[in-house]
């Protein structure tokens, strides 16, 4: 199964974005403050540098329950996908939810959520793709309305399909 995190939006104080399942929105997400750095593929620390990853589920540590793990990111461990409601839950992290300015609502739910969809398919491989809007439309997209709808259809309505995408 493959995730595709789009980046929307960069600033100083955190990076927000949308998280595709399946090309389908399925939620909002934020993690670190961006830099130059996590736009192209070298990094400092901050968000995770743009690319692909495989995801497992394991149980963290940190949090006792079972969580998305990405691997091979370079310069990190331990990066999870999870639940956080604002920048200081993210410790390097995708933090995912209901976006609501930059605060995440629902966390908790959505990260359930997640969870239950990737494993319904842990027999097979998974992947998140860590994109920017421009990438992802070359790579994905068939026309500039489909990234459109993507972007500012009903992107946080996971119950319903997106009508004319």
């Amino acid at each position: 199964m493959l995730l595709s995190l789009i980046r929307t939006n960069f600033s100083p104080q955190e990076t927000t974005g949308i998280l595709l399942i399946g090309g389908k929105p399925f939620c909002g997400t934020l993690e670190p403050p961006s830099s130059m750095h996590c736009i192209g593929t070298e990094h400092t620390k901050g968000c995770i540098p743009l690319g692909w990853y495989p995801l497992t589920l394991t149980k963290s540590p940190k949090f006792g329950r079972v969580l998305p793990l990405l691997h091979y990111v370079p310069g990190f461990e331990g990066i999870r996908i999870h639940a956080g409601n604002n920048r200081d839950h993210t410790a390097g992290c995708i933090l995912v939810g209901q976006l609501s300015g930059t605060t995440l609502l629902h966390s908790r739910s959505t990260e359930h959520d997640l969870v239950e969809r990737l494993q319904k398919h842990r027999d097979e491989p998974n992947y998140i793709e860590i994109t920017t809007p421009e990438r992802f439309f070359t790579e994905h997209c068939s026309s500039i309305t489909d990234l459109e709808c993507l972007l500012y259809g009903a992107r946080y309505d996971r119950e319903q399909p997106l009508a004319g995408c």
